[in-house]
């Protein structure tokens, strides 16, 4: 991958310049990762791996700078020359701050009607942010079509098909994102997902096992019990959610934990998961359907 380093990020843009020899490939990799996040407006995500960059080189100020600069692009406070130069993108900026959606929704139509790339990424942010992915759909595919110089589309693709329910569309589109992106631990999450909506649960493993090996999440975490659930590896669902579960506390962590102790035939500690479960769920049938079935059984052995 190319070395490059940001040197000077706008609103919604970065300008990047090969200044700088990084120590080691991971480093180039995360700046990498964090560039394309940043230009796509994801700046949250940016700055995330910029974190993971500053433990290896904690005396590394540009990166220090970079961070905090993306932070000013984050609330806004900082003016874009793109922008303004735009008189569309800088309607849609005004209406942002001022939180016309309808006006920014408006301004933003009229930007990407005359192409290129910015101006369709920035509506397709818009629409998946308002869950209107077939419209976001058509705004990421023109942006894709607009420039080769940048993947992101893909993955924004994929997720709104995802969203969706269109997994078979949204399995190819993702696995071309990672092709540009291999060091991108959500690209793989992502996958995982996908890959589990469509029953391919020893692909899905494998998937979110390099998720986690580039990036330790308890969000990755949860999705590796779930599959490991799905795939029939019990014991091994166990001790992944019972490690997480005191972190997260929600009632599908303690529903899928019961599940796997069921499983087992441990009905002790399905029942005691369980009835966390349902305490934390907003009438889920299927939980207490399988919580009476168990303690049925329960009330049996005890008769007995």
């Amino acid at each position: 991958m190319k070395k490059y380093i940001l040197s000077f990020i706008i609103t919604l843009f970065i300008i990047s310049n090969p200044l700088y020899a990084f120590a080691n490939e991971m480093i180039e990799d995360y700046l990498d990762i964090a560039t394309s996040y940043a230009v796509s407006g994801n700046y949250a995500s940016a700055m995330d791996y910029l974190d993971k960059i500053l433990p290896l080189e904690p005396s590394n100020k540009e990166i220090v700078t970079l961070k905090n600069t993306l932070k000013n692009m984050q609330n806004g406070t900082m003016p874009s020359p793109m922008v303004l130069e735009n008189k569309n993108l800088s309607q849609v900026q005004g209406a942002k701050l001022s939180g016309n959606k309808m006006a920014e929704m408006q301004y933003l139509t009229q930007a990407a009607s005359n192409g290129g790339y910015w101006p369709n990424m920035f509506a397709g942010d818009f629409y998946r942010k308002s869950k209107q992915y077939s419209k976001a759909i058509q705004y990421y595919q023109n942006a894709l079509n607009a420039t080769t110089q940048y993947s992101t589309p893909l993955l924004y693709l994929g997720i709104c098909y995802f969203e969706m329910k269109n997994y078979n569309e949204a399995f190819p589109i993702l696995t071309q994102f990672i092709a540009y992106n291999q060091q991108e631990s959500y690209a793989y999450a992502m996958r995982a997902r996908v890959l589990t909506e469509l029953g391919r649960y020893n692909d899905a493993e494998t998937d979110i096992v390099t998720a986690l090996a580039l990036e330790e999440s308890i969000e990755y975490r949860y999705l590796e019990g779930l599959i490991l659930f799905k795939r029939g590896n019990y014991k091994k669902a166990q001790t992944t959610l019972e490690k997480i579960a005191g972190e997260i506390q929600t009632s599908d962590i303690y529903k899928f934990l019961g599940f796997s102790y069921y499983a087992t035939g441990d009905l002790n500690n399905a029942l005691l998961n369980l009835d966390k479960a349902i305490l934390l769920s907003n009438d889920d049938k299927e939980l207490q359907s399988k919580y009476n079935e168990i303690k049925a059984k329960v009330v049996s052995q005890v008769q007995k």
